[in-house]
């Protein structure tokens, strides 16, 4: 029997970098991805279960900062995936790449030399960085366009990308600081110190003074949560 796979509604929403990468890893790959959950009917935008869709909690926005977004190869593909949700929110900002700790793509490289000397890693202070002294205080000015790259992974995974790709190495680190998350679990939720992707970028854009993009990405983060819990119960049902 044929699994049923199939997304019968149309695209909400036009595509954006992470769709595209999303699609080129298909067409790419030697073999399907099979998700959990991969029988039901998905949204082609959000990618719930169609009955959870969140489609229309998606505004975009226009962020003083740009992303660059790292993504694992088995992160691209999944539902639960946070990092999409930037894409979502602010698109022209936004370029999305998967990894490689060898031979990183051209048009990355080309788009981190765009970028030199404005751009730095999203990441907590490591021993092995410092070392390097690439470890920063505070993000550059918003006055001069920065780039924050991103590494979409698993802690575990996200780490080990950032020590192996010596490509990086010449980027500085940047750490969101402990009163921008402590003012986040106040603001948003009750958290023990494992924050998703989406999460961290909101409490980087209220450090970099960039509140009402904050907030809109805390919020979206909270619906795709929400729906994500929804859409994993695989019935039609409220939340």
């Amino acid at each position: 029997m044929t699994r049923n796979r199939t997304h019968l509604s149309p695209r909400k929403h036009p595509l954006h970098c992470v769709d595209q990468l999303r699609e080129a890893a298909k067409q790419n790959s030697q073999r399907a991805f099979i998700a959990r959950g991969a029988n039901a009917e998905r949204c082609p935008c959000c990618l719930m279960a169609s009955f959870a869709c969140f489609c229309d909690q998606r505004t975009p926005h226009t962020s003083p900062i740009n992303f660059t977004l790292l993504f694992h190869y088995t992160e691209i593909h999944k539902p639960t995936n946070s990092g999409r949700l930037i894409a979502d929110l602010f698109p022209e900002q936004t370029k999305a790449f998967i990894w490689s700790r060898t031979t990183p793509d051209q048009e990355l490289l080309d788009h981190l030399d765009h970028f030199r000397g404005k751009s730095i890693i999203l990441f907590p202070d490591t021993e092995k960085r410092t070392a390097l002294n690439k470890d920063l205080e505070r993000p550059a000015s918003l006055e001069t366009p920065i780039n924050v790259i991103i590494l979409d992974a698993t802690w575990r995974l996200a780490s080990k990308m950032l020590h192996q790709s010596r490509w990086l190495d010449d980027i500085p680190t940047f750490a969101v600081s402990d009163d921008a998350q402590r003012s986040f679990k106040v603001r948003h939720a009750k958290h023990d110190n494992q924050f998703a992707t989406a999460e961290v970028v909101a409490m980087l854009l209220a450090q970099a003074n960039a509140e009402t993009q904050s907030t809109a990405l805390a919020n979206y983060y909270r619906v795709f949560n929400d729906h994500s819990m929804w859409s994993r119960r695989r019935h039609n049902s409220p939340i």
